[in-house]
């Protein structure tokens, strides 16, 4: 069966209601085996089976109830917001000039009513009928409903006051939706459409889909990275904060990972593409980003349900005033100021406007659903390393004794760490370095596992290791040194002996060091009524020290994966509504048990990307407060549009009814939701 899929830009959609619709005739077509319609990113993606339809199908049934189609390649058709304004202007300064009388003597009201319900009708008609070929009854259906019942009792300036005020409520829906996926836009335009690659010896510029796996790309100052890879040759100060919400740009030298749409910003680069296009870091971003608001959250989906009942109800409640008052008036005045749209749009474009902020600072999130269960977590657990601490040791103390130094002491272990896979040796080495010593090579070397090191250099024989290897070389330690090494080890640090001739000469600690951020972290995270709970694989003394150092109080240590995953379980079982925070890889089954996982410093890693619910480009702690804070400012603005939207239109139907808001009166209240919800909405986006 040969499977293929259709990714287009769908023009016109400016409402969830109608991305539901074209989903659901889009589900109906033989052949379809899955469809996407996304809302926030105005797209359509379609997987089908090529035997059974063709795309051209299925492009029919998307546009046939009125929508445009561009190709996913290139933005939206751009629109002209001034001359739309303008248009509105006109509008309404003509409805002004005709409401005064100014121009009874040369025409007469009749004709002024007709012109300007026949300009203002026109754009109501196309949009009812577009909702009408979807099968929908939509906010336009029921103002071509009222602009219709207007003219029919002889009001024809109230019909196109109607219309006026309708199309008002359009440029303001249509002007919430652009700002609320402005950032989904500035993530696509950093997105180089070329690239200048190396072949057969020359320079060539080509475009990005012409790039392919294994070129060798050259990026110069001031230019965008296209591709993902690694620098093959060069070195370049890179700013990645499309990509990792970083401020300080990174260095970047051979051997180091390069995302596409981060800048480089001096130096020159050749980078060897491991990714381009779809498949790129940015792109993934830029797709999850897009998705955020199709994993709805359960207040959007009893917004959906209210909105798609809602009309039904309004259309009953004017027949039923009609019945009761027998004015027609009335029954117009409750149909026109319904107003679903602000329910229907209140929060997919929260979620879209903060999923694509939260982008822009190396956050991706997921789907609407974890951002509302964030703002609910009450519980956080945090594993250590690699999270809490920066995941690899570091020489924290250096105690010389018998007379030595502590640069001698030193140059001595790193003589036995030289081309010695040894856990430590990095630690060792890198502190060598900052002393600027020139390490020997040494002449012999033996690993002895859960012990330590031994070497030869010119015929003197070195011990970096533990007290058991001491003993095992029948090395005496002395009280002063035991009780160092005691000491230490109850700070959670590995202390490790440097002998030589058979005499200690000093004691180097190693630890996995907390990140700098870490306490004030840990700090705002309680003083957001948070419960904070460290999880480790590390054995108990270390997890204690790390965990004092930070103000933890809750800890579990020497943990196996499925051992946190059971206190996981544990803690939902309790109530808890958990938050977990990892690598993303060795805790990806603690990730997906959470409530909401969050994974850390993905950054190309698809692996760690798709095991959890939100990720972090970056291993920057602060950023779990600053989504935290997200997410209960986007919930708390969905939360004032819906209840603001619904009481207005409660009390403007029970107004309306009764006849104190007559149909001009009811037009010009429909239009203030959208208002409310643009200005109150624009507030995520700062």
């Amino acid at each position: 069966m040969p499977t293929r899929q259709l990714e287009a830009k769908i023009e016109g959609m400016d409402c969830p209601t109608c991305a539901a619709k074209i989903k659901e005739a889009l589900a109906k077509l033989e052949g379809v085996l899955d469809a996407d319609v996304i809302f926030g990113a105005g797209k359509a993606r379609v997987t089908y089976d090529a035997d059974r339809i063709d795309e051209k199908r299925i492009r029919q049934e998307i546009s046939r109830p009125g929508y445009e189609l561009t190709n996913d390649e290139g933005l939206e058709k751009k629109r002209n917001r001034g001359l739309e304004l303008l248009y509105l202007s006109v509008v309404g300064g003509g409805i002004l000039v005709c409401w005064s009388g100014i121009l009874h003597p040369f025409t007469s009201i009749d004709l002024d009513g007709i012109i300007l319900v026949v300009i203002t009708g026109i754009p109501i008609l196309r949009l009812t009928f577009r909702a009408l070929r979807a099968k929908s009854v939509t906010a336009e259906v029921a103002m071509a409903t009222g602009m219709a019942a207007s003219i029919a009792i002889g009001q024809l300036l109230s019909a196109a006051v109607i219309g006026f005020f309708m199309l008002i409520a359009e440029f303001i829906d249509e002007l919430t939706t652009d700002k609320a996926r402005s950032a989904i836009k500035g993530l696509i335009q950093i997105s180089p459409k070329r690239a200048l690659v190396k072949r057969e010896g020359r320079q060539i510029e080509i475009n990005i889909n012409d790039v392919v796996h294994g070129d060798i790309v050259v990026v110069r100052t001031g230019e965008r990275i296209p591709v993902d890879g690694v620098a093959v040759a060069g070195e370049a100060s890179v700013d990645q904060a499309p990509i990792t919400g970083e401020s300080i740009p990174v260095e970047k030298r051979i051997g180091d990972s390069v995302f596409s749409g981060t800048i480089n910003q001096l130096g020159t680069l050749e980078v060897k593409v491991t990714k381009v296009g779809k498949d790129t870091t940015l792109s993934r971003i830029i797709q999850l980003v897009e998705e955020a608001e199709s994993a709805k959250a359960p207040i959007q989906k009893v917004a959906d349900r209210f909105s798609s009942k809602f009309l039904p109800v309004v259309f009953l409640a004017a027949a039923l005033t009609l019945l009761f008052t027998r004015n027609v008036s009335y029954a117009i005045s409750v149909i026109v100021v319904a107003c679903p749209c602000a329910i229907a749009l209140a929060t997919p474009l929260a979620v879209i406007a903060s999923a694509g902020k939260a982008a822009k600072k190396g956050i991706v999130i997921k789907g609407g659903i974890y951002l509302e269960k964030l703002g609910k977590a009450d519980t956080i657990v945090i594993d250590k390393t690699g999270t809490l601490t920066i995941g690899e040791p570091r020489v924290v103390n250096i105690k010389a004794f018998d007379q030595h130094e502590e640069k001698e002491v030193v140059a001595l272990a790193a003589i036995t760490e030289t081309h010695c896979e040894h856990p430590l040796a990095d630690a060792i080495l890198s502190k060598a370095e900052q002393y600027g010593i020139d390490v020997p090579e040494h002449s012999a070397c033996s690993v002895i596992p859960g012990r330590g090191v031994t070497a030869t250099h010119e015929n003197r024989t070195i011990l970096f290791g533990n007290r058991e290897l001491l003993k095992e070389e029948d090395i005496a330690i002395p009280k002063e040194i035991q009780q160092h090494m005691e000491a230490e080890e109850k700070e959670g640090r590995t202390a490790m002996a440097v002998a030589h001739d058979g005499t200690v000469c000093g004691v180097i600690s190693v630890a996995d060091i907390v990140k700098d951020n870490a306490r004030e972290t840990i700090k705002a995270l309680k003083e957001g009524e948070l419960d904070v709970i460290m999880l480790t694989g590390d054995n108990l003394s270390t997890a204690n020290a790390i965990a004092q150092q930070l103000g933890i109080t809750q800890v579990f240590a020497e943990m196996l994966p499925e051992q946190k995953v059971q206190k996981i379980k544990e803690l939902t079982r309790q109530g808890r509504k958990v938050l977990m925070v990892g690598d993303g890889i060795n805790d990806a089954p603690a990730l997906a048990e959470a409530d909401v996982g969050i994974a850390m410093g993905t950054a190309g890693s698809d692996v760690a990307v798709e095991a959890s619910d939100i990720a972090l480009m970056t291993d920057d702690l602060s950023k779990i407060g600053e989504i935290i804070n997200i997410s209960r400012m986007t919930f708390g603005v969905i939360k004032q549009n819906l209840v603001s939207s619904l009481i207005f239109n409660v009390i403007g139907i029970a107004l309306a009814s009764v006849g104190i808001l007559n149909p001009l009166m009811a037009a010009l209240a429909h239009s203030l939701p959208d208002f409310m919800l643009f200005i109150n909405s624009s507030r995520l986006l700062r």
